[in-house]
């Protein structure tokens, strides 16, 4: 990751009323598309890639990325590029994204961190992308929820 301090980090974050050996099942879980309609592809080895296909206002995009580290049901953490960002496909511009999940009394805590984003629109927009997905996984996208966070 760059040390560069022109880069920028996000933070988002959802309760689960599941055990995280659930959540778990459902993040990893190849047809759930919980990443907002994308596929997700790997096989969360770390060094292996990783991939999430899938479309984006009519355009068709495919993100790749490298496992870094797998701890069921814990953590996964990997790289991530997105061409549609108009950036050169350099490890500079590659993000580094860590979702941790950690069980609590009621279910799970899930916290997804993105760092290395180039620019504080980016930030913005990853910040609302990882809360639509994080609604989407804990299955509150546009239904009524009573608890989160």
């Amino acid at each position: 990751m760059s040390t560069d301090a022109t880069r920028h980090a996000v933070t988002a974050t959802t309760h689960i009323a599941e055990s995280p050996d659930r959540v778990w099942a459902e993040l990893v879980h190849p047809g759930a598309q919980w990443v907002l309609g994308t596929n997700l592809e790997t096989d969360f080895r770390p060094g292996s890639p990783i991939t999430f296909e899938g479309h984006f206002f009519g355009r068709v995009f495919v993100d790749k990325g490298q496992v870094i580290a797998v701890e069921r049901p814990r953590l996964l953490h990997f790289t991530h590029f997105a061409p549609l960002n108009g950036l050169e496909d350099v490890p500079e511009n590659h993000h580094e994204i860590r979702i941790v999940l950690e069980p609590d009394d009621g279910g799970t805590i899930v916290t997804v961190v993105q760092e290395n984003i180039d620019s504080e629109p980016h930030a913005v927009a990853a910040e609302r992308y990882w809360k639509d997905a994080l609604a989407t996984l804990a299955h509150r996208d546009g239904r009524t929820s009573t608890s989160h966070r």
